[in-house]
Order: structure tokens, then sequence, then C-alpha cells
């Protein structure tokens, strides 16, 4: 006999496994960042990925239905919180030139916090399906709309181009922790980037130096 359930309060039990599963989602993207970084995504087999948190290969497919899908989530969750992260700063800053600051500022915080997935990013980005490829190349170029537009407002006199180049140059320059580990602490190197980076946006000229 069943007994129905009388109990006025929901089951949270769904809710639960919900959370579990996304927070091994989470763990199993972090690994495999750490793994393709350090290994390269070829090497990596999905045992590799299941071993480091305790799972066999056929369990990690309950998360990820292959490899290639979870090297796909690594490149998904760097333009998720970065644009998740510049919404949240550009709506809440004063004017064009906190916001500015504070997008640069996140944007290195995130190349130090997440130095594995900007490796893969630039290891294994010719290794994702053509249209993840090309879905994650728009993602990437409204990201960067974002910054040329503020650069726009803060150098008007600037022309397109040259503010495009200079925003790519800043990028790059931000991302540099993901080739080099310097001697300086985390919060200085932090500081000193964000510093260059606004330094080099404020001064930026296509023409000759004096």
């Amino acid at each position: 006999m069943i007994v129905p359930n009388t109990s006025s309060q929901p089951d949270e039990r769904p809710v639960r496994s919900r959370l579990r599963s996304s927070a091994r989602r989470k763990e199993l993207i972090a690994v495999a960042a750490n793994l393709f970084a350090s290994r390269g995504y070829y090497p990596v087999t999905v045992d590799d990925i299941g071993d480091a948190v305790g799972l066999t290969g056929p369990a990690l497919y309950r998360h990820f239905r292959s490899k290639e899908a979870l090297l796909v989530a690594v490149f998904d969750q760097v333009i998720e919180l970065w644009t998740d992260r510049i919404r949240v700063v550009v709506s809440e800053a004063p004017d064009p030139a906190s916001a500015l600051r504070a997008i640069v500022r996140l944007h290195v915080e995130f190349a130090f916090e997440h130095r594995e997935n900007l490796v893969v990013w630039r290891q294994e980005f010719r290794n994702l399906p053509d249209t993840d490829r090309w879905r994650l190349r728009r993602a990437q170029r409204l990201y960067v709309e974002e910054w040329v537009n503020l650069a726009h407002e803060l150098r008007p006199e600037l022309s397109d181009s040259e503010l495009r180049a200079a925003v790519h140059a800043v990028i790059g320059l931000l991302q540099s922790p993901s080739d080099f580990q310097g001697g300086l602490a985390a919060e200085a190197a932090v500081d000193l980037l964000t510093n260059m980076a606004l330094a080099a946006l404020q001064n930026a000229s296509a023409q000759p130096a004096a």
C-alpha cells in the first residue's frame, strides 16, 4: 500500500540533487581546465578527469556527454563570468571612467583567479567544434564592444580603429598573467596591471611619439 505524502512541506530532494549536480559540474570544469592547461587537451583522458574528482569515466558522462563537451564548458565559463561581472559593474558605476577602471580591474583579477581557463582558451581554441568556436568568437566580440563603447566616451577624439587596436592591446596586457608568474604578490600585480592598462588607454595615440 502506498501512503500518500500529506506533509505541506515541498519535497526538497530534487533541489538538493540539482545543487549537488551543479557543484559537481563546476568541480569537473575546474579540474578539466587545470589538466588541459598543464598537459594539453588531447593527452588528457576522461578517466584522468574522473580520477581527479573520484569518479569513474561512465559516471562523468552523467554531467558531460563527452570530453569535447567539457572543453566547451571551460570556454563557456570564461565568457559567462566575464559577461555577468561586466554587466553588474557597468550598471553600478557612476560614470564611464569609474566603469572602465572597474572592468579593467575585474579582468586582471579574473586572469589571476582563472589562469588555467585562459591558458586553455589560448592553447585549445582551435580544438572546439566549429559551431562553438563561432559562437564564442561572437560572445568575445560583444565583450570587447563593452570596452570600446566605454573607451569611446572617454577618448572621443580617437577613431574606431584606433580604439579597437588600443582595447585589444590592453586586454592582451591584462591576460599576461596566464603566460608568466612573477615575483609580485597577487594584489600588487593586480594594481600594477590595472594602472598600466588605464594609462595605456588614457594616452593611446596613433600619432608619432615626440
